[in-house]
């Protein structure tokens, strides 16, 4: 089965939600290294969304000129 493609918007909630239990102490200790690899693999999709997006608009532009 195929994995599901992680949108920009739905990364970054995962970000804030991971975030917000983190800085309230929600985070289980035992957990926190896991929750710490998620969010950053949750920031690549972010980065890489941006790269993407950044790329598009510069072709767009490029093809105006």
């Amino acid at each position: 089965m195929a994995k599901k493609e992680i949108g920009f918007n739905e990364a970054l909630r995962g970000i804030e939600e991971i975030l917000r239990d983190i800085e309230e102490g929600e985070t289980d200790i035992d957990k926190l290294s896991g929750d710490v690899k998620k969010a950053a693999e949750l920031i690549k999709i972010c980065r890489q969304r941006l790269r993407e997006t950044g790329e598009k608009i510069d072709g767009i532009m490029e093809d105006l000129k």
